[in-house]
C-alpha cells in the first residue's frame, strides 16, 4: 500500500510513557518521528535505568532506530536525542549532524537553560519501504530558544536541513519539533524545498495548553515536512496528554 500513517511526537523524556504508549498502540501508525527520547539518568519517566526508545519499540513490536548524541558527563548510558520506529521494512538510516557538543552535567540538565541552545543537533534519517519505493522518514529537534526565535544558529542548521532534504531523490517524511514558529525564517528555509502541510491547516498550536511551561500561551512549533511527491489525506493534532507537546498524525499517500 501506498498509505502512510505518521505521527510526529516529543516525548518529553518519558514524562506521560503510559500514556503514550497507550496512544500509539490505539493509533497503529507505520510511522513514529520522536523527539526527546532519552535513556538512564536523564530520564523523566520513574525508572531511570531503562532506554526509552527500547521499551516504546519493544512494548509495540516496532523497529526503528535512535540515535543519543546529547550524553550525561561520565555516564555513557544516559542519553538524549531522536527516534524513528516503524512497522514498514527497513533499508538502512544515516545521521545528518547539525551541530556537535560536549557532555553535559545533571546540574546544567536540570538547572541551566542557556547550555540547551548549545547542545547536539541532528536529522535521524530511517529508510523504509512502501508499495516497493524507498522513503526517508525522519525525525529532527531544532535548536532551542525561548521563547522561539530566529538564531544564526538556527538559521544556519535549517540551510543544512534544506541542503539533506535536497540531495535526496527519493520521497521524504521530516517529523520535528522545531522550536520555531511557522513564519520565522528558520522554518520558511526549510518551507523552500518542502512541503509543510501544517501551513495552512487551520492548527494553530502544538504545545500541550496545560502542561508546556509556556502555557498559557501556546505555540505552534511541531512540523511535518514532505516532499512534493506525497498527498495529505488527513491531518490532526489530537488533545491527548502523552507530552508536553501534542502529537501530529497524518494519513499520507505516495
Amino acid at each position: 500500500m501506498s498509505a502512510i500513517k505518521f505521527i510526529q511526537v516529543n516525548i518529553y523524556k518519558g514524562a506521560y510513557l503510559e500514556n503514550l504508549l497507550d496512544f500509539l498502540e490505539e493509533q497503529e501508525p507505520d510511522v513514529v518521528s520522536m523527539q526527546e527520547v532519552s535513556s538512564g539518568k536523564i530520564n523523566v519517566y520513574q525508572d531511570k535505568t531503562v532506554n526509552l526508545f527500547d521499551l516504546i519499540r519493544d512494548k509495540l513490536g516496532y523497529r526503528g532506530v535512535y540515535n543519543g548524541d546529547l550524553k550525561l558527563q561520565g555516564d555513557p548510558g544516559s542519553t538524549f536525542g531522536n527516534a524513528v520506529l516503524t512497522k514498514l521494512p527497513v533499508l538502512g538510516s544515516h545521521i545528518k549532524v547539525l551541530h556537535d557538543f560536549r557532555p553535559l552535567t545533571m546540574k546544567e540538565i536540570e538547572g541551566e537553560p542557556d547550555v540547551w541552545m548549545q547542545v547536539p543537533r541532528h536529522v535521524l534519517d530511517l529508510m523504509v519501504e512502501v508499495d516497493g519505493r524507498k522513503v526517508h522518514t525522519m525525525s529532527w529537534h531544532g535548536a532551542w530558544t525561548a521563547p522561539p526565535q530566529d538564531t544564526d544558529e538556527t538559521i544556519r542548521q535549517a540551510k543544512l536541513i534544506a541542503e539533506y532534504l535536497i540531495s535526496l531523490n527519493e520521497p521524504f517524511i521530516l517529523g520535528c519539533d522545531s522550536n520555531e514558529l511557522l513564519q520565522s525564517e528558520t522554518i520558511q528555509t526549510i518551507n523552500q524545498v518542502a512541503i509543510n502541510i501544517m501551513e495552512g491547516s487551520g492548527i494553530l498550536q502544538t504545545t500541550h495548553p496545560k502542561i508546556h511551561k509556556i502555557v498559557p500561551r501556546g505555540f505552534l512549533i511541531d512540523y511535518i515536512f514532505t516532499s512534493r511527491d506525497i498527498k495529505v489525506n488527513s491531518l490532526e493534532v489530537p488533545p491527548v496528554t502523552v507530552s508536553d507537546h501534542l502529537p501530529v498524525v497524518a494519513e499520507l499517500e505516495l
